[in-house]
């Protein structure tokens, strides 16, 4: 490795320091190295991935989205951390929707597991849904990820433009315009 890669790593190493503590990182790293070898497509999601990409948020959890096939894959590369078992299941989010200024609550579903890495919560959603109230469920999330280097690995997430779209949806208007701040900053693909 030459001066100029170390430099570019210590670089990302420096901001990734700034917004995530470093506990995250090394649970991530652990993530990686652990599923490098299984081959299975996932993307980081949550607030760290938005930590990560410079969004003003504080993470309490590493949270990863999948297919259904990846949360079995994943369940089986962390069996030895004694994950409860993937269940296909209904959450209720903990704020709800805001939708033509009326409350209701929001839901997720997917095949679902935890476990505990390096003193980290780690949540696996595999074929991830929302839903606003009784309303009918929306279609699984499909996404092509983001990449960015986090210690010099390459991480899939789920894009901000994703992200964005998800809270304007819920009506979750502060977090839409923390992405939306990040965004803005980016320089445009059609320049």
């Amino acid at each position: 490795m030459d001066t100029t890669d170390t430099n570019k790593i210590r670089e990302q190493l420096n901001q990734v320091l700034a917004m995530v503590e470093p506990s995250y990182v090394d649970a991530l790293l652990m993530l990686h190295k652990k599923l490098t070898n299984e081959h299975v497509e996932w993307a980081l999601s949550g607030d760290l991935a938005e930590a990560i990409t410079t969004v003003q948020v504080n993470p309490d959890c590493i949270e990863i989205v999948t297919s259904k096939k990846g949360a079995t894959q994943i369940f089986l590369a962390f069996k030895g951390l004694n994950p409860k078992g993937i269940f296909f299941e209904t959450q209720k989010l903990g704020r709800k929707a805001v939708v033509n200024a009326q409350e209701y609550p929001a839901f997720v579903r997917s095949h679902y597991f935890e476990f505990v890495l390096g003193g980290i919560k780690v949540k696996v959603y595999g074929d991830l849904q929302y839903r606003i109230n009784d309303w009918d469920w929306g279609d699984t999330i499909q996404f092509a990820p983001e990449h960015v280097y986090v210690v010099g690995t390459k991480t899939a997430i789920v894009p901000l433009q994703v992200k964005y779209e998800i809270y304007q949806a819920l009506g979750w208007v502060d977090r839409a315009e923390k992405i939306g701040q990040v965004l803005a900053r980016r320089p445009s693909m059609n320049r």
